[in-house]
């Protein structure tokens, strides 16, 4: 019986020795974020004016376009952007994907308050995973106050260069009149030596007429100095709408 009873406490202990080794290997939170945005602040320096043409869709529950917008957007370090549009079409549902662009490319007044920093997130480590060929940490978001401006969700970081290759979420609060309940999904690469945000989706209810879903894609991107133009390819998983959460 003591033998037994010797045995299970042996076992319990061996148990909670390897649970405490198996904590002690994840990969340490702080660091991942210091690394994070030391690759965020570094990659701010390298950004250059360019101009990109980016398609905005809307579409309804059966993945059919009922709106569609494409415009040319110029930016110009640190927080200046203009745009002018192409072509548009569909109604009210293009009103929508106008009041889109226009929070999109709107100067923000304090960009720093609305980054993806210590001064507005809480991070916590998840897990890690491959995504598109990447190791990467998945680290969830925790906004430390409402702003419709800032996400709930989780981001991708890449385990070798600290770079993020997608963030996703719910935004705390909606950032337009027009959506309610939506998620969003944003991904990253490298265009002309910047890291930037290239395609986007949101997921929402609209409020005329139920739930939809509003794409965004690059398309193509000019910048001064570059030899040649570049062209993105569509992702077959559309990824979006609060794009000012990681700054461009």
């Amino acid at each position: 019986m003591m033998t037994h009873l010797t045995s299970c406490l042996m076992l319990l202990v061996m148990q909670a020795q390897l649970a405490g080794a198996q904590t002690g290997n994840l990969p340490n939170v702080n660091n991942i974020v210091d690394r994070m945005l030391a690759t965020l602040h570094e990659n701010k320096a390298h950004l250059r004016a360019f101009t990109v043409k980016r398609n905005y869709q809307l579409l309804d529950k059966q993945s059919q376009p009922k709106a569609e917008l494409v415009a040319d957007i110029t930016y110009r370090p640190p927080a200046q952007s203009q745009y002018r549009v192409e072509r548009s079409t569909g109604g009210l549902g293009e009103k929508v994907l106008r009041d889109i662009l226009a929070k999109e490319t709107e100067t923000a007044k304090d960009s720093q308050h609305r980054e993806l920093s210590r001064d507005s997130y809480d991070f916590q480590f998840l897990r890690e995973e491959t995504l598109e060929g990447s190791r990467c940490y998945v680290l969830a978001i925790t906004p430390k106050r409402e702003d419709k401006e800032l996400v709930r969700g989780q981001v991708w970081v890449d385990a070798q260069n600290y770079k993020i290759h997608r963030l996703e979420g719910k935004p705390v609060k909606s950032p337009s009149w027009w959506l309610r309940d939506s998620s969003v999904v944003m991904n990253f690469a490298e265009v002309h030596g910047m890291w930037l945000r290239t395609s986007t989706q949101a997921v929402a209810n609209l409020r005329f007429n139920g739930r939809y879903v509003m794409v965004s894609r690059d398309v193509e991107y000019h910048a001064p100095g570059a030899t040649e133009v570049h062209k993105t390819e569509a992702r077959k998983n559309h990824a979006s709408l609060a794009g000012a959460a990681i700054g461009r």
